[in-house]
């Protein structure tokens, strides 16, 4: 399994790419995984960023996405789930 930690220069899009590794796979997992930690204005963005993952579960009806908001105040936490729409 490959395993990568990167940051992403969005003004340039270019990838920075922090580690990179192979890592043993006793489950035979299969699939990709990927988190994204963004940071920036919640209030101002939030709309935005849930259209955004919308249509990225229209584009991609084969996908699961798992999106979690984490607030410093634990009652301001969302968790949205975009379910996998096709075998």
């Amino acid at each position: 399994v490959s395993f990568c930690r990167l940051d992403i220069d969005i003004h340039k899009n270019i990838p920075h790419v922090h580690l990179h590794e192979k890592r043993e796979n006793k489950d035979h997992w299969h699939g990709a995984e990927i988190q994204v930690i963004i940071e920036g204005n919640w209030t101002t963005h939030r709309s935005k960023i849930l259209h955004y993952m919308r249509q990225m579960a229209v584009i991609t009806p084969y996908a699961q996405f798992l999106f979690r908001f984490i607030s410093d105040a634990a009652d301001k936490n969302l968790t949205i789930r975009f379910a996998r729409r096709t075998d």
